[in-house]
């Protein structure tokens, strides 16, 4: 008869992230393992499933857009096979803002009070986006319409295409002073994606400070700006983006283009993009407006764009698996 040695079997652990007031249970949570390199998110029963190391010990980060970040330790001879993580809302206050050298006056990648909590949610929140489309790799079909703006008059021609997305292959990758992308005489001004705001050189390279609170489609919702640093002299972002202050869900970021280059190239650009969120605590992006100048603009902050274009999500198609949905689950 063979004999299995179950000492060196694989030992589960798992995980439940709950609201520290309400004991609700929170899908879509991340739940690192710091020191092996596990990495998952909560399902829709706020449990993730990871296993013990061999010597027992486990360093987790359990990380939930909305909420204080917590780093605890475990000992499988302490624990048993299954740990609860109480998260605590975050709070914010307004505060003063320091700046730096790389920064110009009141704008500070680094400050504390409400600058730095907004960052930290807004960085969570891109994050989050990169970890769910690994976990639920999606196709996402989406209608994009594209016009000429005439100098007079009203437009003649709207042009209407319809696209798909591996979520895979859906964003370019960020690189500082240099967003234009030029081939064949002509070129195009990605536009500012939600995973850019989770890269670490993109971070580096712009400064940040909250304004404070405003509304938003009937929403309270904080206004955090970014702009490139000082260093950065070629074409890139600037813009802002809006969290909701109740639940720190990222609902819409504007964009424009910095820096614009001196010769061949858009003069002016200006955009936004709205997200929708198809699971908990997670955002996608939803719909996204553009518009752009080939020529110096008029001194009239009204003048006309030479085009303008509009891209939608009408579908998403998921390749494996269904993520956590709002059903039995509370929205937040």
């Amino acid at each position: 008869m063979q004999r299995f040695d179950l000492s060196h079997q694989p030992t589960p652990l798992v995980v439940t992230v709950v609201d520290s007031l309400s004991r609700q249970l929170l899908p879509n949570a991340d739940v690192a393992d710091l020191v092996g390199r596990q990495n998952r998110i909560t399902d829709d029963q706020g449990r993730a499933y990871l296993v013990w190391p061999s010597d027992g010990k486990i360093q987790l980060r359990v990380r939930q857009i909305g909420y204080q970040p917590r780093q605890i330790e475990l000992e499988r001879s302490a624990t048993s096979s299954g740990v609860t993580i109480a998260l605590n809302r975050v709070a914010y206050v307004l505060a003063d803002v320091r700046a730096t050298g790389r920064c110009s006056t009141q704008v500070d990648t680094t400050t504390l009070g409400l600058s730095a909590a907004v960052l930290g949610q807004l960085k969570q929140a891109a994050e989050k986006y990169n970890e769910f489309r690994r976990a639920y790799p999606f196709e996402a079909t989406m209608e994009r319409r594209s016009a000429a703006v005439p100098g007079g008059g009203d437009i003649k021609r709207i042009t209407v295409s319809e696209e798909r997305f591996g979520s895979d292959k859906f964003e370019v990758r960020y690189r500082p002073g240099n967003v234009i992308e030029r081939g064949f005489g002509d070129f195009t001004v990605p536009i500012l994606f939600i995973s850019t705001l989770a890269d670490s050189v993109f971070w580096n390279h712009h400064c940040f400070v909250a304004r404070g609170f405003e509304s938003y489609k009937g929403d309270r919702v904080i206004r955090l700006e970014f702009q490139p640093t000082a260093d950065v002299d070629g074409p890139d972002y600037k813009g802002a983006a809006l969290l909701d202050s109740a639940t720190s869900m990222l609902l819409r970021v504007e964009f424009e283009l910095a820096n614009p280059p001196r010769r061949n190239g858009p003069k002016k650009l200006d955009g936004y993009t709205t997200f929708m969120s198809p699971s908990p605590f997670v955002v996608l992006p939803d719909t996204t407006g553009a518009e752009w100048w080939l020529r110096n603009p008029d001194t009239d902050e009204h003048s006309r764009p030479d085009y303008i274009q509009l891209l939608f999500v009408k579908e998403l198609n998921y390749r494996k698996g269904k993520p956590p949905s709002y059903a039995g689950a509370k929205q937040n």
